[in-house]
């Protein structure tokens, strides 16, 4: 029995005893159990990765994880039951005791469905590849997830991004940013909608700094994948996510932090890769792919501001080296990293790596000068080789 099976025994068990919990309880005591549950789930969510970096040895790692979300959830949950007791007491004399009983069956269900969103998404993006594959491929998750609202998720990733790791670089503008633009209004066209398809997430664990790590990248042949360097700088099993929801491990084959580009062989991928397209001229309009925050993902419009050669560090923060970029009018956000810059037909024709230190909505693109070669020789490579050592913070 696969473990995304008994995850899904083990949900589906879950479920039904909180809709019949919920229905014992009544309408009334749920909703004080109920926000005593999202309290400690809440409070979980930030936990994770606070224990992460906490618990350094990594077979103690997702253990004391477990214990903290139960521990957090079950506190929650008897304060809330605690509040809501009393006044459930004086309802339950009355004839809305019926009504009481079905609503709190709902309540208690919808709640449990949110919990396990959150906890999955949580959980998932710890980078643990066999955690990560059972979630990924869980059917009550994946059901779960389809029924949450987008911006529901998107919440969910803004509020444990206060407590991650922020990997995405900040750059100093060596020099003239260019005209200001405007970041434009959103618009993709049909085959940038399609492209899509090939934008992947990318999670994994950087245990030598007790980390979890998360960011985009696109396929860009059979079975490759093309990322940031400081994306999987120390991790030794990258977790790809795909949009159609299949789940891959894989290794990392090419690693160059003065460039700032990696490349994961992934056994298996289904997905088509991307062409590379000719590099923006200023003034362009094109959009960048990602997961922002590794929350949903999310097509976001940029404009070419400027296209300079500067003078840019490694992802260590030494070793400068000149690098051919795009100063994009755009709002770039951790979980960018790696995310491929789209034209309007849906070719790469960059890779977000930075965003501006000192300008807002300014972010920064590779153009296709250093990426080429290395998609070219991509898919010939396939022996794992160092990922480094990560970056904090």
């Amino acid at each position: 029995m696969t473990g995304s099976v008994v995850l899904d025994l083990l949900l589906v068990l879950l479920l039904i005893a909180y809709a019949v919990f919920g229905f014992r309880r009544g309408f009334i005591l749920s909703l004080g159990s109920f926000a005593g549950i999202i309290a400690g789930a809440v409070a979980s969510f930030f936990a994770i990765p606070l224990v992460t970096g906490w618990v350094t040895a990594p077979q103690f790692r997702l253990p004391a994880v477990l214990v903290a979300v139960v521990a957090l959830i079950a506190l929650g949950q008897a304060a809330g039951s605690a509040l809501g007791a009393g006044i459930r007491r004086r309802v339950h004399k009355t004839p809305l005791r019926a009504i009481d009983r079905v609503f709190g069956a709902a309540i208690t269900l919808v709640g449990a469905a949110l919990v396990v969103s959150m906890l999955a998404f949580g959980i998932g993006s710890l980078g643990v590849p066999v955690v990560s594959q059972a979630i990924g491929s869980s059917t009550v998750v994946s059901a779960i997830d389809r029924v949450t609202p987008d911006p529901v998720k998107a919440l969910e990733a803004k509020v444990r991004s206060v407590f991650a790791l922020d990997g995405l670089p900040r750059l100093f503008e060596a020099l003239g940013t260019g005209t200001p633009l405007a970041v434009p209004a959103s618009g993709e066209t049909a085959a940038q909608r399609v492209a899509a398809r090939s934008v992947v997430k990318i999670t994994g664990n950087a245990y030598q700094c007790g980390q979890n790590q998360s960011g985009s990248g696109f396929v860009s042949s059979t079975g490759r994948v093309v990322t940031n360097a400081h994306v999987v700088a120390g991790v030794t099993e990258p977790v790809v996510l795909t949009p159609a929801g299949g789940t891959y491990t894989g290794r990392v084959v090419y690693f160059d932090p003065v460039q700032d580009l990696a490349v994961i062989a992934v056994n298996g991928l289904p997905t088509p890769p991307l062409p590379l397209g000719a590099d923006l001229k200023t003034g362009a309009t094109a959009v960048f792919d990602g997961y922002p925050l590794g929350g949903p993902f999310l097509s976001s419009p940029a404009a070419v501001q400027n296209v300079a050669t500067i003078e840019s560090p490694d992802i260590y923060g030494s070793n400068p080296s000149p690098r051919e970029v795009y100063y994009l009018a755009a709002d770039v956000q951790e979980g960018n990293s790696g995310g491929p810059v789209l034209d309007a037909a849906g070719s790469v024709t960059g890779v977000i790596f930075a965003r501006s230190a000192t300008t807002s909505h300014l972010g920064f693109a590779m153009t296709t000068n250093k990426l080429a070669p290395v998609v070219a020789q991509a898919q010939g490579l396939s022996a794992a080789v160092s990922s480094g050592t990560c970056t904090r913070g």
